[in-house]
């Protein structure tokens, strides 16, 4: 009873406290934004440009015209010097025209021979068979067919896994071909043949005999495939009367698997 009477008398000793909301106050940010909103509508009806004009302004137009030639400053190329030095003598390769190379060339397409020359796209041949300047012209036959069973990343020529047979009439036909060639050196390469049982080794032997056969005089060097490493491959054709037994191993062991096919 005491206490509600104590509240009583304290809220009528108060002084009262009156709310109001200012009218002044959002009547001025009324003002303000249909101001702004004024402006902006005057700016859009006395604009003479937009903002694509003021990117890429075109001189003479007051308006943007996508079809309008727009001026490009071009830099000069920076000069090249007054005196190009040539080419050294020996990168520059002879073209292939000469008597020697289409007589060749006649031989190896008449008696249906395949050269490593051509099946590797050397750029060499026309001085090779052209015969350079002692006009001694030099080739490399390549026998057991124009397609190999490996496919080695740094060979242009064909691969497949069932190449042709061979051509028995082969070791006759190079003999023949060297003969009319008038060669005293001459190269003997082939392609890899995983398919055969004895990979190309018995007519490879076959070839070179036959040639010693025709021209005892003739040096004979035989470039040979790799033969999976069966030395008994290897030694069939080392023995058949050649002169130099060569094999080109192409790349370290490290990256053998990488370069090679196997």
């Amino acid at each position: 009873m005491f206490g509600s009477k104590f509240l009583q008398a304290a809220a009528l000793s108060r002084p009262a406290v009156t709310v109001t909301k200012t009218a002044a106050v959002a009547s001025t940010d009324l003002s303000r934004l249909e101001n702004l909103r004024k402006k902006l509508a005057e700016d859009d009806a006395t604009a003479n440009s937009t903002l694509l004009d003021f990117a890429t302004p075109v001189d003479g137009q007051d308006e943007y015209d996508s079809t309008a030639p727009v001026a490009v400053k071009r830099r000069k190329a920076a000069s090249r010097p007054a005196k190009i030095l040539p080419k050294p003598s020996w990168l520059k390769a002879q073209p292939a025209t000469s008597d020697n190379y289409r007589a060749l060339r006649s031989t190896v397409r008449d008696l249906g021979l395949a050269t490593v020359c051509e099946e590797a796209k050397c750029p060499n041949i026309g001085e090779c068979w052209g015969g350079g300047d002692d006009s001694v012209a030099t080739a490399t036959i390549m026998i057991m067919g124009d397609t190999c069973t490996r496919g080695c990343s740094f060979c242009a020529v064909k691969t497949s896994r069932a190449p042709p047979p061979l051509d028995p009439e082969e070791p006759e036909k190079v003999a023949t071909a060297v003969t009319q060639w008038g060669l005293g050196y001459v190269v003997l390469t082939s392609v890899d043949r995983d398919d055969l049982d004895d990979q190309g080794a018995g007519h490879f032997r076959a070839v070179v005999k036959n040639l010693k056969k025709m021209n005892s005089d003739v040096i004979v060097e035989a470039l040979t495939p790799d033969f999976r490493g069966e030395l008994d491959l290897v030694e069939l054709v080392a023995t058949s009367g050649l002169d130099v037994y060569a094999h080109n191993i192409e790349t370290v062991e490290k990256l053998q698997r990488r370069v090679r096919d196997r």
